[in-house]
């Protein structure tokens, strides 16, 4: 680790998950819109159906440090706003002069998409696709003039690289700034291009945080109900993470309890604080449970997060490239270092 790197920095965003109405057709959309293999569908007995356990698909890119996903919902979604105007958004790494091979996938495919647009109001410059899957979710090929390394190094076979950024709405900018530099090492970045009313956040590997100056939150998140399990995690070096979640725990309140059994306003549940809470995984369950704090945590205006760790790959001890290390092995930990009488 260098020695100016931000204390328990971000360096990529490992996966990005969405809700939707029709798993098996957003799993072929996905498919087709970036090239991943289909993979199985989890939650699909009825052990599980009895147990209320989410119905889920994850799909990654060959090593496994990028992921994207989807979690049935239990109510119909609301109609989503225009192409590029809705958020959340999840922007992917392509190449320009890939720029064309991508526009002939979605027309071929039917995918809604919009010309490629030529903009520097995110942070950095570049060409932009915005398109859509069937329930209206949003995302992004994104082409920059200086690509970061790693970006491309894992990319599918219709050359579709990891994740380059997300988008979000803030309703004040100035305090999502200081939430993700105090507990993620993410400085707001000063670039006179950038659009007005947006903060770009960059993590260390090359990748973006994107917020836009909303007046009403984004309706698909997890702080809303009914939806459940959107959510982004954030890759950390392996040794950060519990650091990291140490500082969320010190300095965040735990929800009073899982949104879908409050049943609270949505004007109430805007107006929660930055706080951590339970992950709804079969990991997240677990480790609510021995340990009484959640290992998700809510920006201020309800959008879910969670970390993971990542070891480098390559020799220079940059996380460029990296190998996951899952939660299922820091929960061991956390559970052996409690019988130790220890903190993690």
């Amino acid at each position: 680790m260098s020695n100016n790197e931000s204390k328990g920095a971000v360096h990529w965003i490992d996966h990005h998950v969405v809700g939707t109405n029709d798993l098996p057709g957003w799993s072929y959309w996905a498919l087709h819109a970036t090239g991943l293999p289909l993979r199985p569908f989890n939650g699909l007995t009825t052990n599980n159906r009895k147990k209320n356990t989410p119905i889920f698909c994850f799909m990654w890119w060959d090593g496994g440090s990028c992921r994207i996903g989807a979690f049935l919902q239990p109510e119909i979604y609301p109609k989503a706003k225009e192409l590029g105007k809705d958020m959340p958004r999840c922007g992917f790494y392509v190449r320009a002069e890939d720029i064309d091979h991508h526009l002939r996938r979605l027309d071929r495919h039917k995918i809604p998409h919009t010309d490629p647009v030529k903009t520097a109001a995110d942070g950095e410059e570049g060409t932009v696709i915005y398109f859509a899957d069937p329930d209206g979710n949003q995302y992004e090929f994104w082409a920059p003039v200086n690509m970061p390394e790693g970006a491309m190094e894992i990319c599918t076979e219709e050359r579709v690289g990891r994740i380059s950024h997300t988008v979000y709405g803030s309703r004040d900018l100035a305090r999502t700034a200081a939430f993700f530099e105090k507990y993620c090492g993410m400085e707001a970045e000063q670039n006179p291009r950038t659009g007005e009313g947006t903060l770009v956040l960059r993590m260390r590997a090359g990748a973006r945080l994107v917020y836009k100056l909303v007046e009403q939150l984004d309706e698909r998140i997890a702080g809303h109900s009914p939806w459940w399990d959107m959510h982004t995690a954030f890759t950390v070096r392996e040794d950060d993470f519990f650091p990291n979640y140490n500082r969320m725990w010190e300095g965040l309140p735990e929800e009073a309890g899982p949104k879908e059994s409050l049943n609270d306003s949505r004007d109430k549940e805007d107006n929660f604080p930055a706080r951590t809470g339970l992950h709804r995984s079969p990991v997240g369950y677990r480790w609510k449970e021995i340990y009484q704090r959640g290992d998700e945590f809510y920006d201020w205006d309800g959008h879910a997060f969670h970390f993971i760790g990542g070891t480098p790959v390559k020799n220079d001890g940059s996380l460029a490239l990296y190998q996951t290390k899952e939660q299922e092995e820091y929960l061991r930990e956390l559970a052996e270092s409690l019988k130790k009488g220890e903190r993690p």
